[in-house]
């Protein structure tokens, strides 16, 4: 249980060194998974996580293997976190704009 959070906590750094790096850089807005990719496999390799050695499963021949799948899984997390983000916060952002579109509407109605 214990790597799943750290599954996570990992997937959300991702998408938070690939917002950064996008945001800097705007030509890699149409490599963002690259980007992901690079961060997490980057990112695995420096914590050297291994969910299959994590997890027991002992079929790999080559622990290197282990840490670079580890690090694809992450950023394939990190993707699937940042399109849940933001469509959430395109939610509210929708929610609040129709909020005030109703409130100009209805002032003018009124004066």
């Amino acid at each position: 249980m214990t790597f799943l959070g750290l599954f996570i906590l990992f997937a959300f750094g991702v998408v938070a060194l690939t917002m950064l790096g996008i945001r800097a850089y705007q030509r890699l807005r149409e490599l963002r998974v690259a980007v992901a990719l690079f961060w997490g496999i980057g990112l695995a390799w420096l914590a050297n996580l291994d969910m299959w050695r994590a997890w027991n499963i002992t079929g790999l021949r080559y622990g290197w293997v282990g840490v670079t799948l580890t690090g694809a899984a992450v950023a394939g997390a990190a993707l699937i976190l940042d399109a849940l983000v933001g469509s959430l916060a395109s939610l509210r952002r929708k929610l609040d704009d129709e909020a005030h579109q109703m409130e100009e509407t209805e002032l003018r109605r009124i004066a």
